[in-house]
């Protein structure tokens, strides 16, 4: 065993001695406010939070840390260590003097750091760590909306989206922040093709009661997640839609819900196939063809049991299925599926486990061009005979995130990745992340 492996393992051991140790702090505390007790590190800032608050600005601020190695099927078997910072901001219009119902979010995030994810493939192990750009240090605006409340049950949004924020409103995603780390288990990954990390556009939502019932939108398919996205505004155009269904089954009426969606971009993406190769002198290879994508979605959560005398236990299922155009699209199908249990430990009811697995299919025609162009580049740099074909993506992952205080979680993670690419072997990813709320 690695020295990186039992490192993470005794780490994941002093986690589990430190929950109880905490858990005795905070029963034991009787002081109102006190760290044990407060849901931000911090507090109330000396009274500034409350204060803003009440004049309708809402501050929230997270540091999100992650160390992990693969420590198994990479060369570069280095532990990395990466630092995600979300600062969220919500203005009120009633409360700062404006109308009813009208109210703005801004998401800026700073990344720093290095990550794993690169040496994983296809699937990233590391989505928190993806954007605003990977493998640089830089502070953006990932999300400016302005919001307006039509009635009790829809809500009109227009401006800069984080396609993650959206994903975790309307399915409680956890944005690679909370819960599942890989991006296959956090998003349905095929749509990373056409549906960037921040977008520009405008949304009608349907609400029923807190939850996010249906959405439509149309949006610019290009990313700006560092940029203003104003310049050129709408360059592409592209559609998306969503609906739940919602339902109650077994005896104690267990609710979850069935969602189905589409979305179409209009903008020209690359074909990878071999009608679209062409040989340009100056430029050698080129991919000549393209084409507008389209995919259908569902996402599934459905609690299969629940703790009738503790609400904030259950088990849940939830699953993702992409079927995409698998031209314009090379991630011709995707699909996870996970389970997510709510306090699996006794006197841990804020803590999670989680157990997922996941499949990424590529089209024939990325596969039939990709691989043989491969074999071409590395049998020019082994100066031998080299052959590589493409093969599914799959995965498993388990996460137990254990809630150490009100504002600060440790979460252990294990990952096996089989890649893409036929001569790697298969990826053993650990780690730890810490979120800190201040």
């Amino acid at each position: 065993m690695k020295p990186q492996t039992i490192v993470f393992l005794m780490a994941v051991l002093a986690a589990a001695i430190v929950c109880p140790i905490a858990d005795a702090l905070a029963q034991d505390s009787e002081t109102a406010g006190s760290e044990q007790e407060r849901r931000q590190l911090l507090g109330d800032w000396g009274g500034a939070r409350s204060t803003l608050a009440d004049h309708g600005i809402i501050v929230d601020v997270q540091a999100t840390q992650f160390y992990q190695g693969v420590t198994d099927g990479a060369s570069d078997d280095n532990w990395k260590y990466g630092l995600k910072g979300d600062y969220f901001v919500t203005l009120i219009g009633e409360k700062l003097g404006l109308w009813k119902g009208l109210s703005a979010t801004i998401h800026a995030e700073t990344r720093a750091g290095d990550d794993v994810s690169a040496l994983t493939g296809i699937s990233p192990a590391n989505s928190a760590m993806t954007y605003p750009v990977a493998g640089e240090d830089l502070t953006a605006i990932t999300q400016l909306l302005v919001n307006q409340q039509l009635g009790n049950e829809l809500m009109l949004s227009a401006g800069k989206f984080n396609a993650f924020d959206l994903f975790d409103l309307a399915f409680h995603s956890g944005r690679g922040i909370d819960k599942f780390m890989n991006t296959s288990l956090v998003i349905p990954l095929s749509l990373a093709r056409t549906i960037p990390a921040a977008f520009m556009g405008a949304a009608l939502l349907k609400l029923k009661g807190q939850e996010v019932q249906g959405a439509v939108a149309v949006y610019d398919p290009n990313n700006s997640a560092t940029t203003s996205g104003f310049d050129p505004l709408f360059g592409d155009t592209g559609l998306v839609g969503v609906w739940k269904f919602f339902h109650e089954s077994g005896n104690g009426g267990r609710p979850g819900y069935v969602s189905v969606g589409a979305n179409w971009s209009g903008k020209e993406y690359a074909l990878v196939e071999p009608s679209s190769l062409a040989f340009n002198p100056g430029e050698g290879l080129t991919l000549t063809n393209t084409d507008t994508s389209w995919s259908i979605f569902s996402i599934v959560d459905h609690q299969l049991w629940g703790d009738h005398s503790d609400p904030t236990r259950d088990l849940r299922f939830i699953g993702q299925f992409v079927l995409a155009d698998g031209g314009a699209n090379f991630m011709e199908w995707t699909v996870s599926g996970a389970l997510e249990m709510n306090g699996p430990l006794p006197r841990r009811d804020k803590d999670t486990l989680g157990v997922g697995v996941f499949y990424v299919g590529l089209s024939d025609d990325f596969k039939n061009t990709a691989g043989p162009l491969l074999s071409l580049a590395a049998t020019a740099r082994n100066q031998a005979p080299t052959m590589i074909s493409l093969q599914e993506t799959r995965g498993l992952e388990v996460y137990y995130k254990a809630q150490i205080t009100p504002w600060f979680a440790l979460t252990g993670d294990v990952q096996v990745i089989e890649p893409s690419i036929s001569v790697e072997d298969t990826k053993l990813v650990v780690g730890l992340r810490g979120k800190t709320t201040f």
